[in-house]
């Protein structure tokens, strides 16, 4: 029981602080003052249950990462971030809890 509580709350402030990154234009270090919950409130249209996926903006197959990197350096004007960059994880760990109990269904468009 222990431990379970142990993981549920480093999970918890994970997804705490993606939600705090999330809706923070500053922590996302873009240049033009946008976050990315104004193009996407409470993580909406994200639908990280359906990555891998073919995307048309990358002209590949993607990863929910490889989105967030796309939309932090095409609309938000940032830098990406590196896969094991804490606010990567924190921000995907939000968009995932944001969908929670939703089927996963990979490839769908």
């Amino acid at each position: 029981e222990r431990d379970e509580q142990v993981w549920a709350d480093s999970v918890q402030a994970a997804v705490k602080d993606g939600h705090r990154v999330f809706h923070d234009a500053d922590a996302l270090g873009g240049t033009v003052g946008v976050s990315c919950d104004m193009c996407h409130p409470d993580a909406a249209n994200t639908h990280p249950e359906t990555y891998p996926k073919y995307q048309v903006q990358l002209g590949r197959v993607a990863l929910l990462r490889d989105m967030i990197n796309w939309c932090i350096e095409n609309p938000v004007r940032g830098k990406p971030l590196a896969d094991g960059d804490p606010k990567m994880r924190a921000m995907e760990a939000y968009i995932y809890a944001q969908r929670k109990g939703v089927k996963l269904e990979y490839g769908k468009h």
